[in-house]
């Protein structure tokens, strides 16, 4: 007898199980912009959606995925980050002068002339930055765009006019998609370029009234010290960087005093002490598995306790929220394909 009283029990877990997994399998994306596009907080501290839902930025570094990665890699990519909770996906949107993406297609055919960009029949630069957009949208996450990079602008392949131009070329295609979030700059000193950097921003600015905006500076720098006031600065943003306390190498030009360079809690409690008051966020700490300074291959390698201890110190200050890296996938490090950071 005892045997028929365990087939209900069997049934019954059955139906359960199934019934789980259907939930799961319906389970929707979360869309955080169904709450509104981002505001900065009334009180200047944080990040909130138009109907007062709070934004916790959480970011992934995924610099060189228009470059690096075909359609397939870069879906598999932004499946991975939206499994673990990323919703904001910083990348470069140029890291040359032009660029070239893995199907061969180069970001400027015309130089900054973008008129003639889409061409029929090519899967171009500019459609496969489209596609990574869109896919990240369908999963919930930001695209934190880095304009272009600092390093080919401080050659001097950008000019005030090209400025301009790319600016409003950016905003024309990318102002009506949900998941935008501007970054001006790219590892470089605000004082370096900086009529550049302000034509750049203003002309997407002037097109481009529904996204946030804010300015990547170069390591151990925050934008608070040069845009602290411009009104297209919606949040600061600084680079702890990836030295540990001690590695000068010479240079001297840290604003900081010494021995405080992996006190990333200082450029949150200094932004905030500015006024007017804006959100800020540490947008490059050091990177897992990258060495320490950099580029030295002989060097130790930061750590997960490392990172974590970065995030907590931001965080806990005041950041509303934090951005992770790992010296391999902000590469997308593949057989053949070298590493620029020390990899």
């Amino acid at each position: 007898m005892r045997k028929f009283k365990i087939i209900p029990l069997l049934l019954l877990l059955l139906t359960l199980a199934t019934s789980a997994a259907a939930q799961k399998k319906t389970q929707k994306t979360y869309i955080p912009w169904d709450n509104g596009k981002l505001v900065v907080s009334e009180e200047g501290r944080y990040l909130k959606h138009e109907n007062g839902t709070p934004f916790f930025w959480l970011g992934e570094t995924g610099w060189l995925l228009p470059e690096r990665l075909n359609r397939d890699e870069a879906e598999y990519y932004l499946e991975q980050c939206k499994r673990r909770g990323y919703n904001v996906i910083q990348v470069q949107t140029l890291n040359n002068v032009p660029s070239m993406n893995i199907y061969g297609q180069y970001s400027m055919i015309d130089g900054y002339n973008f008129k003639n960009i889409n061409q029929k029949g090519v899967y171009g630069y500019w459609d496969h930055m489209d596609y990574i957009i869109r896919t990240a949208a369908r999963k919930g996450m930001y695209i934190g765009m880095v304009c272009i990079w600092g390093s080919p602008v401080n050659r001097g392949e950008m000019n005030v006019e090209q400025a301009k131009a790319y600016g409003k070329f950016l905003a024309e295609r990318y102002k009506d998609e949900p998941n935008i979030i501007w970054f001006i700059g790219g590892d470089i000193r605000g004082d370096v370029k900086t009529a550049e950097w302000e034509a750049l921003a203003t002309s997407i600015k002037a097109i481009d009234k529904n996204h946030l905006m804010t300015f990547h500076p170069r390591g151990r720098t925050t934008s608070a010290t040069w845009f602290n006031d411009a009104p297209w600065l919606d949040f600061n943003m600084f680079q702890s960087g990836h030295r540990r306390y001690g590695q000068r190498f010479g240079d001297g030009d840290y604003p900081i005093e010494e021995n405080t360079e992996e006190d990333n809690w200082r450029f949150v409690e200094r932004s905030m002490a500015m006024k007017p008051m804006k959100p800020v966020i540490d947008g490059e700490p050091i990177y897992e598995e990258i060495p320490h300074g950099l580029h030295d291959e002989n060097e130790l390698l930061w750590k997960d306790y490392d990172v974590r201890r970065y995030a907590y110190w931001s965080v806990f200050a005041g950041s509303f929220g934090h951005t992770y890296g790992h010296n391999s996938i902000m590469q997308f490090i593949k057989p053949g394909v070298g590493g620029a950071y020390g990899a």
